[in-house]
């Protein structure tokens, strides 16, 4: 998990740095905002590409699953072990949190729908609902829904205003909205989810904006959103007559129409998206065949749950720890490394076919002492609960590093 979120944040960062150096300005909406969902959506996809593309790959192997490094040997096993049982309530407080934000989406929902169901509505010519209630200060959108003030006149202002917000119900934004308010409540912690949810409702506001202009002059459409311009209390994810800063809407209004030759600037997404891909690959592990006999195949994609250490990694360290033995003349010599064994989890979570890769990975840097000791106690584990696919037990392949260090 903290890999992916560490793809997903390269790949947003990237197209958010794109947007902002070369697009932004541009008065292209229609296109930014497209640019915008599309690039949010690759930004969650691209870091599974690689696992895609082994999958398809046929290969008479088992799963593979690499576990973390661990260090054994002295006190950093005892650290290693403490900060393993600490993390299991961190990931319960992101979820805590998770839950928090979708519970936050859900209400608004739900209170946008009672106001609805209590308000005075009147259907549009367009097909869209017009719903007069004291809860709204100014007029504002969700789906097909147009929610006025009950105090609203119908003057020109009243007009424009209207014809903003039927510009959002047109253009669909709120399918938008609520998609960005989903991606936040999932990532609540990643700014960059923030920053699309924000950059799509400014683009809307400008496709808004540009809709309603063109039944008067700009100049006192711009006027209009002088006289409103307010503090209002906004609903999370309702389209809002004033959702953007208002001086980002008036220099957009005033800005001339950007020439068609600057949509190469678009073009430019593409090495990127190269650039991704080839960098997603290259940092994908590859699966090594390890297993003799024949064994069924199974993709990532298809495993439900992965084979576990009877209590976990915090009684795995807690095994390793207190069985294996730092090979006396690695100790004599003050040599340390790290040793990456690779054995296999049967479908009766017996243990089998350890040995060590010094030969095939990069981290393995001890000496044959070492290897010989890791690959010892490895073989000498007791049963893990095997794997599971489709509701059966099936055979999968691991990985696991372990350092050799001295004080």
């Amino acid at each position: 998990m903290p890999a992916y979120l560490l793809l997903v944040t390269i790949c947003w960062g990237l197209f958010a740095l794109l947007y902002v150096l070369l697009l932004k300005q541009e008065t292209f909406f229609r296109a930014n905002r497209l640019y915008l969902l599309l690039t949010a959506v690759l930004g969650l996809t691209l870091p599974l590409a690689g696992h895609w593309f082994l999958a398809v790959l046929p290969t008479p192997e088992s799963l593979r699953m690499d576990l973390p490094i661990l260090n054994i040997g002295l006190r950093q096993a005892e650290q290693a072990a403490d900060l393993w049982a600490v993390l299991p309530y961190l990931w319960w407080a992101y979820f805590a949190g998770a839950a928090l934000a979708a519970a936050r989406v859900l209400w608004g929902v739900v209170a946008l729908c009672c106001m609805a169901a209590a308000g005075q509505r009147q259907r549009l010519p367009d097909g869209a609902l017009l719903v007069r209630t004291s809860r709204a200060k100014l007029p504002f959108s969700f789906f097909r829904w147009i929610f006025i003030p009950v105090h609203f006149e119908d003057d020109s202002d009243f007009e424009k205003m209207l014809a903003h917000e039927q510009a959002h119900v047109r253009g669909l934004h709120s399918v938008d909205v609520l998609l960005a308010e989903c991606l936040c409540a999932i990532f609540w912690l990643h700014p960059l989810a923030h920053w699309y949810r924000h950059s799509l409702r400014t683009v809307h506001e400008y496709l808004a904006d540009e809709q309603a202009s063109r039944c008067t002059d700009r100049r006192q459409y711009g006027l209009l959103l002088l006289r409103q311009a307010q503090p209002v209390h906004a609903l999370a994810f309702a389209n809002h007559f004033f959702q953007a800063p208002l001086k980002q809407r008036l220099l957009m209004l005033a800005r001339k129409t950007s020439p068609a030759i600057r949509g190469w600037k678009y073009g430019m997404a593409l090495p990127v998206l190269v650039l991704l891909v080839f960098y997603i690959q290259k940092n994908t592990p590859a699966r090594e065949p390890i297993v003799s006999e024949e064994t069924p195949v199974f993709a990532p994609g298809q495993i439900e749950k992965q084979p576990e250490y009877p209590g976990g990694i915090p009684a795995l360290v807690d095994y390793l720890s207190k069985n294996i033995q730092y090979p006396a003349a690695a100790r004599q010599q003050k040599m340390e490394g790290i040793v990456v064994v690779q054995f296999v989890v049967d479908e009766t979570g017996a243990v089998s076919q350890a040995a060590a890769l010094q030969a095939k990975q990069k981290m393995s840097s001890a000496n044959p002492e070492m290897a010989a000791e890791a690959v010892r106690i490895i073989r000498q584990m007791p049963r893990w609960t095997p794997g599971r696919s489709k509701g059966r037990a099936v055979r999968c392949a691991m990985t696991l590093p372990i350092r050799f260090k001295l004080e």
